[in-house]
């Protein structure tokens, strides 16, 4: 079946690294002739991700109108102390990112490897007032929970998972039942809580689950960001997750997970592979696997390349402000500055600084 011509397309979900993830991306917002990505902040990682907000701010500045950006919370040391808050300042964090010009959050914190290295449940007390922030101001959260559950099983868990040490099955990670908990825990407290589910939330393998998190929570969506097994999953099942697709067409959204480094293929072959399942009852191989389509409505298209995320996150990317964003590069490169392990990234961040002044002359 041929795909759909004329589609637009918004990728929800893309990362950039360093400097040289600037080149791809706009390489890839060109040839693959995208409307407009997000991305999505990894600064939360650990202290060696200190540049990832101010990067994505300075590529959403050089593409006005084409880049949105989700950033993402800092974390003074690991890990931190469930019954002492300390100097977090959460909800000054969000303040000062959306100041800049962010327009929503990014949360890794729910990955088994980060839920581990925080050391504190993801519905902690410490999160209350950031949570009831974002849900107050309505800010949308792209949210990283859990993995495949394969992941936990040393029979079944992919070569790849334990390359990049995404193997839990050693008894030292949170179990996934037990991140599920913990979302629970916070959907409970915060129901109005705009936020998607990376990965389709790693239930591309219980239908009906994924059903009722949708039914209960009515700003929850989940995302169709390879996870390869999500498309296996689907394909075992294709009459049933088509008929899900277009019952839920208002909570699902594209997005692709692309960077420079990508491990899933090249940004083509993800993206046809998507298209083609979205768009065809085509069955084709791909991951290892046979992929079977889902033939879905132009309409239902339409909303899940781009008008569910628009919904979230507008229609139009919010502008960069320049003495915000020059104001934080400055308190980033002062925290480098005075920690030996960070001192590398100083050049680094008078690069940045550099760019964003150039950046704002060129666009007077």
């Amino acid at each position: 079946m041929k795909l759909y011509d004329g589609v637009i397309m918004v990728d929800s979900h893309v990362h950039i690294r360093e400097f040289k993830s600037f080149e791809f991306l706009e390489s890839y917002l060109k040839v693959y002739s995208l409307n407009k990505v997000n991305i999505v902040s990894l600064a939360c990682k650990d202290e060696n991700q200190i540049m990832q907000n101010i990067l994505s701010a300075l590529f959403k500045m050089k593409h006005p109108g084409h880049v949105y950006a989700y950033g993402s919370l800092m974390y003074p040391y690991y890990p931190l102390d469930d019954k002492i808050p300390g100097d977090y300042n959460f909800v000054d964090q969000v303040k000062i990112l959306m100041d800049i010009g962010f327009d929503g959050m990014k949360m890794l914190e729910g990955k088994p490897t980060l839920r581990k290295k925080i050391g504190i449940s993801l519905n902690s007390s410490i999160y209350d007032d950031y949570y009831s922030y974002l849900e107050k101001q309505g800010i949308p959260i792209i949210f990283h929970a859990a993995d495949p559950e394969t992941f936990w099983d040393k029979d079944t868990a992919p070569e790849f998972s334990f390359e990049h040490g995404w193997f839990y099955g050693d008894g030292t990670f949170p179990e996934k039942e037990d991140i599920y908990s913990e979302i629970e825990g916070i959907l409970s407290k915060f129901p109005k809580l705009r936020v998607t589910f990376a990965h389709f939330y790693f239930l591309s393998n219980h239908i009906e689950r994924a059903a009722a998190i949708l039914d209960k929570f009515e700003n929850v969506s989940f995302d169709i960001t390879p996870g390869r097994e999500m498309y296996d999953n689907f394909s075992k099942k294709p009459s049933e997750w088509k008929e899900f697709f277009t019952k839920y067409q208002d909570r699902i959204i594209f997005g692709t997970d692309m960077e420079d480094s990508m491990f899933q293929g090249r940004p083509q072959d993800i993206i046809n592979t998507i298209r083609k399942f979205l768009e065809t009852d085509d069955k084709f191989n791909n991951w290892g696997f046979e992929i079977n389509g889902l033939a879905l409505d132009k309409d239902v298209i339409d909303k899940i390349y781009y008008k569910n995320f628009e919904s979230y996150a507008g229609k139009v990317p919010k502008k960069i402000n320049v003495e915000k964003l020059l104001d934080e590069c400055r308190k980033i490169r002062e925290i480098a500055m005075k920690n030996n392990s960070l001192i590398e990234y100083v050049q680094e961040i008078n690069r940045v600084i550099d760019m964003v002044k150039q950046t704002n002359t060129l666009r007077g």
